[in-house]
């Protein structure tokens, strides 16, 4: 009884700091005082199309995840991968790297009664076909405007290759570990003690365990891929359609500001560089590089304003507004689990 008070009492202070951080960063973020100004120049019709493109990128999202619980364990409710993959979403975005989103959504998962390791293999897939359909945009935009990019953008070209290879080297880890786990294993626990011994990584023995789980979590879940290849297919498919959401974007900012020069096309393929090449900026949400790289990489297409303005309605729409909705639907999620759990002990006493 006293476990179960002790952490109620841990999920209010955790409600409470999750609060605490949406107001500071409404109140000390500069950008979320300036948007004000920003929606002035905008024609409400594009920004409408903006969010539900927004809108469209969490529902796939929750899809994807949705499609491979389905094979991978059972049909779950809809509504309830939809709120995995938004807590995913959200702790992604709170953390470097965005590694903070698959272990909640175990986490999350296991609430609904998804066992620790199927859960974890469900992430790694997800993680799998989201990489591979990255790189497909990687692909087509150069086969599309690479040569294009490489003369007039050249800053751009190169950035987005660097994060092509980052995203590129962890598909070859991952198809590397499906033929040779035991070499995988054999250079990964090398570069633990070369670092270990220079003092970068400390608790050796920790951090080879956690390699270890690591490998065989992709070992097990490229079995599943294997065994499931039209079902991984649909799913990578998803994933696909998921980026476009996300990526076309910025493309309905630019037709809320008046621009009709540059095509849809153009500008998926600029915000998908901007992605790659933010991705491994080990910043929470890529910030300072996300705003930085939109100036960077959009300041051709925004003439009759200013860039930071497209930039500033950009990441509300998709950082800010995430950590909002994100925030809220975990606090709401921690309440009724709160509510939930009294119910429980009311009904044991």
């Amino acid at each position: 009884m006293k476990k179960k008070k002790r952490t109620s009492f841990l999920r209010l202070i955790y409600i409470g700091a999750t609060i605490l951080a949406i107001v500071l960063i409404g109140i000390f973020d500069p950008s979320i005082k300036e948007m004000v100004v920003a929606f002035e120049h905008l024609s409400l019709r594009w920004l409408y199309v903006c969010i539900a493109c927004l809108l469209l990128y969490w529902l796939t999202d929750g899809l994807l995840l949705h499609d491979i619980t389905s094979y991978m364990y059972k049909r779950e409710p809809l509504r309830n991968s939809i709120k995995v993959g938004m807590i995913g979403l959200y702790y992604g975005a709170l953390t470097p790297f965005a590694t903070g989103g698959q272990p909640m959504q175990v986490i999350y998962m296991r609430r609904s009664n998804i066992p620790v390791g199927t859960s974890t293999c469900i992430v790694c897939i997800k993680f799998v076909v989201y990489e591979l359909s990255l790189c497909t945009f990687y692909v087509v935009a150069m086969l599309v405007r690479g040569s294009y990019f490489y003369f007039n953008h050249n800053q751009v070209f190169w950035l987005t290759t660097l994060g092509f290879i980052v995203n590129l080297l962890a598909v070859f880890f991952i198809i590397l570990t499906i033929r040779n786990k035991k070499l995988v294993l054999r250079i990964g626990c090398f570069l633990i003690r070369f670092l270990n011994k220079v003092k970068i990584i400390k608790q050796k023995e920790h951090a080879v365990s956690s390699f270890e789980k690591t490998i065989d979590d992709y070992h097990t879940a490229a079995a599943y891929i294997s065994k499931y290849k039209l079902r991984a297919i649909g799913s990578y498919i998803i994933s696909a359609i998921n980026l476009a959401f996300f990526f076309a974007i910025p493309y309905f900012i630019y037709l809320a500001f008046g621009h009709t020069l540059y095509s849809l096309i153009d500008l998926i393929t600029m915000q998908a560089f901007l992605y790659l090449a933010v991705s491994f900026f080990p910043t929470p949400g890529g910030a300072g590089a996300a705003e930085g790289g939109f100036y960077l990489f959009f300041s051709a297409f925004f003439i009759n304003i200013p860039v930071y303005i497209a930039m500033l309605i950009w990441r509300f729409l998709t950082y800010y507004l995430m950590l909002i909705v994100g925030s809220l639907l975990v606090v709401l999620d921690e309440i009724f689990s709160i509510r939930r759990t009294r119910k429980e002990e009311v009904k044991g006493q």
